[in-house]
This record gives structure tokens, C-alpha cells and sequence, in this order.
């Protein structure tokens, strides 16, 4: 090989040891995005179903406060 091949190939080399080790910090961004987004959706789920207990307990505390109203005016007539 001749010294312009040899530059040429170190070039091309290094072109792509550089596209490698973008490719890399991209895969790690990516993955620490995928991270955030599972954390995120475990936590929006967990929200929900504490939300949904609330409102069950609100649902029944409305209907024993209907029933007692509901026997109240039975009472008076």
C-alpha cells in the first residue's frame, strides 16, 4: 500500500469509529428515554388506581348519605 491508501483507510476508520460511538450515545439516550417512559407509565397506573379507590370510597360515603336523606324523608311523611 501506497501512503495515500493508508490515509485513506485511516480516514474511513476513524469516519467510522466516530459514526459507532454516535451511535452508541444515541442507543443511550434512546435507553434512558424507554427508562423515563416505563417510570412514567408504572406511575400514571399506579395514579389511576389510587384515583379509582378514592372515588369508590367517595361513591359509597354519597350513597349512605343518600340513604340516610332517603329514610329522613320517609320519617316525615
Amino acid at each position: 500500500m501506497d501512503g495515500r491508501q493508508f490515509d485513506a483507510l485511516d480516514a474511513l476508520g476513524v469516519a467510522s469509529f466516530l459514526l459507532g460511538l454516535e451511535n452508541l450515545m444515541e442507543n443511550r439516550q434512546q435507553s434512558a428515554q424507554n427508562d423515563v417512559g416505563a417510570a412514567n407509565d408504572k406511575q400514571a397506573s399506579y395514579l389511576l388506581a389510587e384515583i379509582g379507590k378514592r372515588l369508590d370510597r367517595q361513591d359509597r360515603t354519597l350513597e349512605a348519605i343518600l340513604e340516610k336523606l332517603e329514610r329522613l324523608e320517609n320519617r316525615e311523611h
